[in-house]
């Protein structure tokens, strides 16, 4: 009990000694007289380098957020980005049919792809348009740039598309300008082969591919694709004309369907 009063007596002056420094201090910083001031100010020059850690956690918490704002900000110009580029793409779809529609006497209706898949005995698209719309089995079905494929099966609202990289597709074409006229059917990717074109016909590199006059479903003069390469087989009276599709399949998401009102 008398160390624990001795150690009372010896704190109780450094405990008065702390609450008149803190309190001068105090007093010190708040006056507005001029030299305390300037003190204050000068104190504040001298000891700088304390505040300097809490200063650089505080600039590393703004920079922190800033670049979570900028990150979002710059997602958001992303997004709107992508959104004009479908926007764009879209428009050049529609302004590449309706100057394709105009330069042909067709009737044609558009749809939208809604499936694609293929089997191992069918390569098709799924599409919402129907017989409600007029579409028959064997309809011609094109892309802006030229013939996709034809109609192989139609219900009220939708219509299954047989494209020309399946293997059972064949087309009756014509090469332009010599007029020479074959079956094609598809190789691989973009490419495809014009069988049973003579040997002394007139082909070149670059000649315009359309559907032939000897189709049994498809008009006359579509566009199909351009001529890539030429082959003499030895031991036949013909040559294969390679060509490439005109119509990239990978990509399209529209397509139009020629609907002939006297065909039943």
């Amino acid at each position: 009990m008398i160390n624990a009063g001795l150690f009372n007596e010896k704190s109780l002056p450094v405990s008065t000694l702390l609450i008149c420094i803190f309190l001068s201090i105090l007093l010190i910083f708040s006056s507005q007289n001029e030299k305390v001031q300037s003190f204050r100010v000068y104190t504040a020059d001298k000891f700088s380098f304390l505040y300097q850690p809490f200063n650089w956690i505080d600039n590393q918490s703004f920079l922190t957020k800033r670049i979570e704002v900028l990150a979002s900000e710059n997602l958001k110009l992303n997004l709107e980005n992508q959104i004009l580029s479908s926007n764009e793409l879209e428009n050049k779809r529609l302004r590449e049919f309706l100057d394709f529609k105009a330069k042909r006497d067709h009737n044609f209706i558009g749809s939208d792809v809604i499936s694609k898949g293929t089997s191992s005995n069918l390569n098709a698209f799924f599409i919402n348009q129907g017989s409600n719309s007029g579409v028959k089995k064997n309809d011609p079905v094109l892309s802006s740039k030229g013939v996709v494929g034809k109609i192989i099966a139609v219900s009220d609202d939708h219509s299954s598309v047989q494209l020309i990289s399946d293997g059972n597709f064949r087309l009756s074409v014509k090469i332009m300008p010599s007029e020479s006229e074959g079956i094609m059917r598809w190789k691989n990717n973009q490419i495809c082969e014009i069988f049973e074109v003579k040997k002394t016909a007139e082909v070149n590199i670059g000649d315009i591919v359309l559907t032939s006059d000897l189709s049994s479903y498809f008009p006359p003069n579509l566009p199909v694709g351009e001529v890539v390469s030429i082959y003499d087989k030895s031991d036949s009276f013909n040559k294969i004309v390679r060509l490439e599709l005109y119509a990239d399949l990978s990509t399209i998401n529209q397509l139009f369907i020629i609907i002939d009102e006297n065909r039943k």
